[in-house]
């Protein structure tokens, strides 16, 4: 594949394509063996065979349900996506669909640029927003990306390697991108637009907060004086530390003042709130 200008190295390719052909093998293999079984049951029944076709019958609604648990995953009815990661932004395959509204530096891909590609360009520019989310499959429990000034690490509970990722972009025409375990190696490309995204906004919304702007974070506002949720209020010699750990945004404070605490899959911009924080009580000189 071309590169595209714009985006410079490739790094990754994620691909959701081998997923959705191994899903649509499997949903067609369970649906002829429902259509040879649930005859052969019926026969059995009809021929006095009881023992016969009551374990055909069971294993018919086995794959019957194993049929309909894959149909109702949806990649099977949809084009898989493929996202191309780039050092300076993302290709994704095919075009997310537009709101009327064009972004600022996206663009579509023409055959120019790569023959037979559908797709479109977006610098890191073009993403203002990432929420991220996590679930252990088995305990329900859920995980966060979390992390200060340095690398982003992952701080979610139970075992390694066992939640299950996704990522909710917003671009700055409004769109919303998608990335979910459909795409293999989904956890590195979250990380990846996280950190770009927050690069990006933290500067900002602390130029923003020095100039008097209260800026609005999920159910956070900051400004020069503390931080506000659902009326709550936290002036920033009261807060201790603001952490993300056990999926859970929390604002710890200082003499008994109650702490704000927000989920993290739920809340947009949650790793752009800790540092926007960290570095206030550093320009305060309260750390």
């Amino acid at each position: 594949m071309a590169d595209p200008s714009g985006l410079g190295e490739p790094v990754r390719t994620f691909d959701a394509r081998p997923a959705r052909r191994h899903a649509l093998t499997w949903l067609i293999t369970l649906a002829l063996a429902v259509v040879a079984l649930v005859p052969a049951a019926v026969a059995a029944f009809l021929s006095g065979r009881a023992w016969l076709g009551a374990p055909l019958t069971l294993i018919a609604m086995g794959c019957a349900a194993a049929a309909g648990w894959i149909a109702g995953c949806g990649i099977v009815w949809r084009r898989a996506p493929v996202v191309h990661l780039f050092t300076g932004g993302l290709l994704l395959s095919p075009a997310p669909s537009r709101s009327g509204k064009t972004a600022l530096h996206s663009r579509t891909r023409t055959e120019a640029d790569a023959p037979g590609v559908d797709g479109e360009v977006f610098v890191w520019d073009d993403l203002v927003s990432v929420t991220v989310s996590g679930i252990h499959p088995w305990t329900g429990a859920s995980g966060a990306l979390g992390g200060d000034a340095g690398p982003l690490r992952t701080l979610a509970s139970g075992p390694a390697g066992g939640t299950r990722w996704r990522f909710t972009v917003v671009t700055s025409d409004g769109r919303v991108l998608r990335f979910g375990e459909e795409l293999p190696g989904v956890r590195m490309l979250g990380e990846a637009i996280a950190a770009e995204v927050t690069r990006r906004v933290v500067p900002r919304h602390l130029a923003a907060v020095k100039a008097g702007e209260a800026i609005r974070l999920g159910p956070f506002t900051v400004d020069r004086e503390g931080l506000e949720k659902d009326g709550q209020r936290l002036g920033w010699p009261a807060v201790r530390e603001v952490a993300i750990a056990d999926g859970l945004v929390t604002v710890h404070s200082h003499d008994g003042h109650p702490d704000l605490v927000a989920v993290a899959g739920h809340m947009p911009d949650a790793l752009p709130f800790t540092l926007l924080c960290v570095q206030m009580r550093e320009l305060l000189d309260l750390s």
